[in-house]
Formats: C-alpha cells, sequence, structure tokens
C-alpha cells in the first residue's frame, strides 16, 4: 500500500489530469481511495482552477478568470476591468468576497490595457458562445500585457466536455513587438469508451505598438488570426484522424468474418468437443 506522501501525488496527478468540468467527479473518486483532508483538497483544486484558468461569478454575478497572471495571494485574485482584488472559493468556484486591495496602474500603461480589453471583447463575442467564455487583460507597469482567454463547454448527460484556455503577452513600449501566443485545448469524449485529445498550440507575431487603439486592433486581429489558423489545423486533425487513426484502432475481421466471442466457456466448450479437454 502507498505511503501518506506517495498517495498525496498520485491524488495529486489524478485531480491536475481531471478534463473539462469533471474534477468533481474525479475528486469524489479520489477521496474514496485516500485519506485526505479538505485543506490538501483545496489546494489540489487551488492548483488547478488556476492552471486551467477557470472561471466564476462576481458577487455581482459576472463571470471572472482565475490565473496565475492575476494571483495576488494564496486564494485572492485580481479583476483587471475594475482594478478589484477578490477571493475566491475553489470549491464552489465563486468568487465570495472582495477584498480592500485594488490595482492601480500607470496611465499610460492603463491606456492600452483598456484599448486591448475593449477591441478583445467585441472579437470573444463574436466568436466564442455566450455564457461559456471569459476574458481578462492583465497590465503592469513595466508595460507588459497579458491577455487571457477561458472557454469551456461542458455536456455531462451526453459524454463529453472541452476546455480552450489562451495567453498572450505583448509589451505596450512603442515600436513593433513581439506578441506570444499559448493556446491549449482539452476534449473528453467518453460514451462507450474514453477518448481523449490534448494539443498546444504556440505562436509568435510581430505587431505595431503606436497609438493604442491601432496598437489594440494589431493584437487582436494578430490574435484573430492565429485562433483561425488553429482551428483549420484542427479541421484537418479530425478529417485524419477519422480516415486514419481511429481506423488502425478497430479490431479486424477474424478469417471467418464473423465476431469473435470473447467467452472463455464457449472456447472450453469447444476445446472438449474436439477431444483437447481432459
Amino acid at each position: 500500500m502507498a505511503d501518506p506522501s506517495q498517495a498525496k501525488t498520485i491524488a495529486n496527478y489524478f485531480i491536475m489530469s481531471s478534463p473539462t468540468g469533471e474534477v468533481d467527479e474525479v475528486v469524489t473518486d479520489v477521496k474514496k481511495l485516500c485519506d485526505l483532508d479538505a485543506g490538501t483538497i483545496q489546494g489540489f483544486l487551488k492548483d488547478y482552477n488556476t492552471e486551467r484558468m477557470t472561471f466564476g461569478p462576481d458577487p455581482e454575478g459576472n463571470p471572472c478568470i482565475v490565473s496565475a497572471h492575476g494571483q495576488v495571494g494564496d486564494d485572492l485574485y485580481l479583476d483587471p476591468a475594475t482594478g478589484r482584488v477578490m477571493r475566491f472559493h475553489h470549491g464552489s468556484r465563486k468568487f465570495t468576497e472582495v477584498t480592500d486591495q485594488k490595482q492601480v496602474l500607470s496611465p499610460a500603461v492603463a491606456e492600452y490595457r483598456g484599448a486591448i480589453e475593449k477591441c478583445l471583447e467585441d472579437y470573444v463575442s463574436k466568436n466564442y458562445k455566450k455564457g461559456k467564455v471569459s476574458f481578462a487583460v492583465y497590465g503592469a507597469d513595466s508595460g507588459a500585457i497579458t491577455i487571457a482567454i477561458s472557454a469551456a463547454n461542458v455536456n455531462l448527460s451526453n459524454f463529453w466536455t472541452g476546455g480552450w484556455r489562451a495567453t498572450y503577452q505583448v509589451s505596450s513600449k512603442q515600436g513593433e513587438q513581439d506578441l506570444t501566443g499559448d493556446l491549449r485545448l482539452n476534449v473528453h469524449y467518453f460514451e462507450d469508451g474514453n477518448v481523449q485529445l490534448h494539443c498546444s498550440y504556440p505562436s509568435t507575431t510581430k505587431v505595431p505598438i503606436g497609438d493604442s487603439k491601432a496598437a489594440a486592433e494589431a493584437v487582436v486581429g494578430a490574435i484573430k488570426k492565429g485562433e483561425t489558423a488553429f482551428q483549420h489545423s484542427l479541421e484537418e486533425l479530425y478529417v485524419a484522424m477519422h480516415d486514419d487513426t481511429f481506423k488502425q484502432m478497430r479490431r479486424f475481421w477474424p478469417m471467418n468474418k464473423q465476431p469473435f466471442n470473447w467467452s472463455p466457456a464457449a472456447h472450453k466448450m469447444t476445446e472438449q468437443l474436439s477431444g483437447g479437454g481432459s
């Protein structure tokens, strides 16, 4: 039997590997297998929610992202749209408290952050399902801008879930700058089987940073171009999987073209009738 530290490591692995929308079911099963206290489970969930950029409602009901880019304390996360710092409950996935802390950016960075946020809001509303996505645009006095987009589509009753999370970073300093992106997708389909797809799409694009409005349009335009290219590559992947990957995974017919009988009793009886039995 695994020692407590090993059991904790294994439990953490299972929870961190949970598909989008299924972590509660995994936690329930892990509790049956391992003797873990509530504090340990909460710690695992904090790491999971932060890494997966989970989003939940703030006290007013607006969706906000839980992200490492906005984490300012153990359970405290920044809402860059308002500058508020809020406490997040990782079990219920809700923001439960607005603290007295506040982020105040330098006017120059705040101008670029706000312009990108406004432009991104239009892009997200036109290209993502309403109610299944949240985004945040973080700024820092160093001039760094970080964009986070998180989407989740969960349909457990029909045996599938999907998660999409993307982060982009760019400097708001004048001149041509690198927009670096990291887009990750996970899909789980589990009706009469268990199939998961995990893929990532890193990218680097040059964008001109000048006037804040023009810079925002250039940044979001590059994001749209990259995400569209990723979508097209996924379509090609799905076709290849249907025509090649899944075909190779299928069981071939036996030589007699009849389904194989997997019952051990049936084969034992055949063996006895043919004189091979004892």
